[in-house]
């Protein structure tokens, strides 16, 4: 009776085989996760809110009423920022491009990163406020002591309803952990 007997070099093969043939596995498995992520963001809308809003080519229509526009900006506890927008309020009309820079101070003595996320009031103005440009697109790091000026460059879609005649706009700054 004869047993077979594995030889070192024969048992390294066996494992770099496996091996490779796990690495394999696991890049066509990461690979394939790509287009179920970007399906799954166009199904639930994720990765909208840190994008430019597409502005839409409507018509022109007759000169509508100005909407009051009004800035504002809150701090998470414990984060050690000051955030104001340099004009609390104006009047624009739909259709009209609007910039209003906002200004944002570290005042700790330790490098911060942060994230801006927008709200609007009535929430239902949302969806004709178009940000083409805003500093809640990406986070935000500074350094101790350091105050930096950011645009928000938006439209009011001209489609606004006629019952929306302010709109709110403001920014809620959060830490952002681990990338300071």
């Amino acid at each position: 009776m004869t047993t077979h007997q594995a030889t070192p070099a024969r048992d390294n093969r066996t494992l770099l085989l496996k091996l490779s043939l796990l690495a394999c596995a696991m890049f066509v498995f990461a690979w394939g996760l790509i287009p179920v992520y970007d399906a799954l963001c166009r199904v639930t809308g994720l990765g909208k809110l840190l994008q430019p809003d597409a502005v839409g080519t409507a018509p022109a229509a007759t000169l509508a009423a100005p909407i009051v526009l009004t800035f504002d900006a809150t701090v998470q506890p414990g984060l050690p920022w000051q955030v104001r927008p340099l004009v609390s309020t104006l009047k624009a009309r739909p259709g009209e491009f609007v910039r209003v820079d906002y200004e944002i101070t570290n005042a700790s003595n330790r490098r911060v990163t942060g994230q801006a996320i927008p709200r609007y009031l009535p929430a239902a103005a949302a969806e004709y406020v178009k940000k083409l440009d805003c500093f809640c697109f990406a986070q935000q790091a500074f350094e101790p002591g350091q105050t930096k000026r950011f645009p928000v460059v938006f439209v009011v879609d001209k489609s606004v309803p006629a019952g929306i005649d302010s709109i709110t706009l403001a920014y809620t700054i959060f830490d952002v952990p681990g990338r300071s």
